[in-house]
C-alpha cells in the first residue's frame, strides 16, 4: 500500500522535524527557531519597552489610588495585588538582566519569556547588584560607563549623549537601590514568586492553620511548599504608607528596566551605523 503520509518539515529550512509525544507538530526545527527569535530580539525589546515595562507600575499605582476609598475587605485585595505587581516587576528586571548577559548565546526573547524567578536567581541578582562594581555590571550587558558614551558613540549628538548618560546614571542608581533591599527582601520575593506560580490563595485569617492569627490590618497568601511538605503563609500589613514604599520599589525596578533597554537599543543602533559605514568604505575607495 502506498504511503500517503506527509512528512513534517521546518517551514524555514525544509528539514524534517519530529512530532512531539502529544501529537503536535513543530513549526520549525530547533536551530531555525533560535535564529527566528534572535533576528527579532531588538524589535521585541523595543515593543516591550513601549508598554510592558510600565505595566506593573500602572497596575500598582491604580490599586493604591483606589485603596483610600474602598472598604476594608477590598483594601486587602488591592494590597495583595500591589504585592503581586512587586513580584512581577522584580521578575521582569531580573529576567531582562539575565537575558542581556546571555545575549549572542541565547535569544533575548526566549530568556525573558521563559525566565522564572526563584530563590537562586533572586539571591544571585540582589547580591550582584549590591556587591559588583558598576563597570562590571555595565560590561556584563554590553554597555560602556556613562563617561565613555561620547567616545563609544561618535554619531550621537550632544543632546543624545546627555540623555543617554542621564538614563544610565539613573539606571545604576535604581539597580543599587534594588540590591540594597537586602537578603530578606530577596527571600520574600523568591517565596512570593513561587507561591504565585503554584497557586497561592488569599486569606483573611490564618489562626485555623498555624494558631497565630492575622491582625485586622493584615492579609496573607497561603501556598503549599511541596518540597518541604509545609504550608507557607506570607502576611503583609494593609497600610497605605507601607504600600507606598512597595510602589517606590516597583518604580525603581521599572525605571531600571526601561533605562536598561533604552541604553541597549541605543548601543545597538550605534553598532549598526558603524557596520554600515564599514561596509560602504571599500566601495568608496574603489570608486575614487
Amino acid at each position: 500500500m502506498r504511503d500517503t503520509s506527509i512528512e513534517a518539515v521546518c517551514r524555514d529550512c525544509g528539514r524534517p522535524v519530529s512530532f512531539h509525544t502529544d501529537g503536535t507538530r513543530a513549526v520549525r526545527c530547533a536551530e531555525c527557531f533560535t535564529g527566528f527569535m534572535q533576528a527579532r530580539d531588538i524589535e521585541f525589546l523595543s515593543s516591550y519597552a513601549e508598554l510592558g515595562v510600565a505595566s506593573r507600575r500602572v497596575v500598582a499605582e491604580t490599586c493604591l489610588r483606589a485603596f483610600v476609598t474602598e472598604s476594608p475587605p477590598h483594601r486587602k485585595v488591592l494590597a495583595m495585588t500591589i504585592m503581586d505587581q512587586y513580584v512581577l516587576a522584580a521578575g521582569d528586571l531580573v529576567g531582562l538582566y539575565s537575558a542581556l548577559k546571555q545575549r549572542g548565546r541565547e535569544p533575548i526573547m526566549r530568556q525573558m519569556l521563559e525566565f522564572k524567578l526563584d530563590r537562586a536567581s533572586t539571591m544571585a541578582f540582589f547580591q550582584e547588584m549590591a556587591n559588583t562594581p558598576q563597570p562590571e555590571i555595565l560590561d556584563a550587558v554590553g554597555l560602556p560607563m556613562p563617561e565613555d558614551i561620547a567616545r563609544r558613540c561618535p554619531s550621537l549628538s550632544t543632546g543624545d549623549v546627555r540623555d543617554l548618560k542621564r538614563a544610565m546614571v539613573q539606571m545604576l542608581g535604581d539597580l543599587k537601590r534594588t540590591g540594597e533591599m537586602g537578603e530578606g527582601a530577596a527571600l520574600a520575593l523568591a517565596q512570593a514568586s513561587g507561591e504565585s506560580r503554584a497557586g497561592a490563595a488569599m486569606m483573611n485569617q490564618s489562626a485555623w492553620l498555624d494558631r497565630i492569627g492575622l491582625r485586622a490590618d493584615q492579609v496573607a497568601s497561603v501556598a503549599i511548599d511541596a518540597q518541604r511538605r509545609t504550608i507557607n503563609i506570607s502576611a503583609i500589613s494593609v497600610d497605605e504608607k507601607r504600600l507606598q514604599n512597595v510602589i517606590s520599589a516597583i518604580d525603581a525596578m521599572t525605571n531600571a528596566s526601561r533605562n536598561l533597554i533604552y541604553a541597549v537599543l541605543t548601543m545597538h543602533q550605534e553598532d549598526e551605523r558603524a557596520r554600515q559605514i564599514a561596509a560602504k568604505a571599500p566601495r568608496g575607495r574603489a570608486a575614487s
